[in-house]
C-alpha cells in the first residue's frame, strides 16, 4: 500500500509540471505558463513574468483554450500594461530587459568581460568594458552603466527630433536639457528652453514625437488652449491617439 500511494505521489508530481505554451487571441500569438494544480476551477494571472494559467489536473486543453478566448481583451490589455511597467521600471540586472523607442534590449556580460546591451535582431551596443568579476557587479553600478547609455541615446535621438519639429514648426532651435521628473515627460520655460524626461527614450518614436512636438508648440502658445492644440495638431496630425497612450503610462 506504501508503494502505491508513492507511485501515486510521483505521478501526480510529474503532472504539476509547469508547461511553456502559445495561443492565438485576436490575432496575436500569447505566451502563457500552463501550471496544473488540485484545484476546482481555471485561474488566470498576469504579472511581470507574464500570463500564467492554473488549471485542475484533469482539465482538456480545449477547455483552457476557451477560457482564454473568453478572456482575450482582459490578456492582451493587462500584458500591455505589464509591459510598459517593465519599460519605466527598469532592473538593475543581467540578463534584464532595456528599452530603448520601445525595442527591448538584454544586458548581458560577455565572455571577454564587457557589458553589451544585445537587441533582438542581434544589434549590439557596447556600453563599457569592465575587469572586476561577474560576482562583483552590483545593482547600482548597472544602473550606472544602463544610465550612461541611456542618457547618451536620449540626448543625440531628442535633438534630433527637437530639430526636426522646430523646422516643422518655424521657431529657432531651442535649448534642450534632459529632465528626471518623476510626474512629467516635459515642459517649456518661458525663456524658451524645453525640458524633456530622459525616460522617454524608453518608449516608442512616436510618443517621443509628440511629447516633442507638444512642448515646441509651446514657444507659440504657452497655454494649452484651443489654439495651442491646432498648433499641435499642424505638426502632429495623430496627436490625440498619442496623448491617449502616453495616459496609460503616467
Amino acid at each position: 500500500m506504501m508503494n502505491n500511494l508513492f507511485r501515486s505521489r510521483t505521478s501526480q508530481s510529474k503532472t504539476l509540471k509547469n508547461e511553456a505554451r502559445t495561443i492565438t487571441l485576436v490575432d496575436r500569438t500569447i505566451g502563457y505558463t500552463l501550471i496544473r494544480r488540485n484545484r476546482r476551477t481555471i485561474g488566470l494571472k498576469i504579472n511581470r513574468e507574464g500570463l500564467t494559467v492554473s488549471v485542475p489536473l484533469q482539465a482538456t486543453l480545449s477547455r483552457i483554450e476557451q477560457v482564454l478566448h473568453s478572456k482575450a481583451a482582459w490578456v492582451i490589455r493587462s500584458l500591455e500594461v505589464w509591459k510598459e511597467k517593465k519599460i519605466i521600471q527598469p532592473q538593475w540586472c543581467l540578463d534584464s530587459t532595456f528599452w530603448l523607442l520601445g525595442d527591448p534590449y538584454r544586458l548581458v556580460l560577455t565572455e571577454s568581460e564587457k557589458l553589451q546591451l544585445i537587441s533582438q535582431n542581434n544589434k549590439t551596443d557596447q556600453i563599457q568594458e569592465i575587469t572586476r568579476q561577474i560576482a562583483s557587479l552590483t545593482s547600482c553600478q548597472i544602473e550606472k552603466f544602463v544610465m550612461t547609455w541611456y542618457r547618451k541615446q536620449a540626448r543625440a535621438y531628442m535633438s534630433e527630433r527637437v530639430a526636426l519639429y522646430a523646422v516643422k514648426l518655424g521657431v529657432p532651435l531651442p535649448k534642450v536639457r534632459l529632465s528626471s521628473a518623476r510626474t512629467r515627460w516635459g515642459s517649456c520655460s518661458s525663456n524658451g528652453t524645453v525640458s524633456l524626461n530622459w525616460r522617454l527614450i524608453q518608449l516608442p518614436l512616436f510618443l517621443v514625437d509628440y511629447v516633442v512636438a507638444h512642448e515646441l508648440s509651446h514657444l507659440i502658445e504657452m497655454n494649452h488652449s484651443a489654439a495651442f492644440w491646432r498648433v499641435v495638431e499642424s505638426i502632429y496630425p495623430d496627436y490625440r491617439q498619442a496623448r491617449a497612450e502616453l495616459k496609460k503610462i503616467d
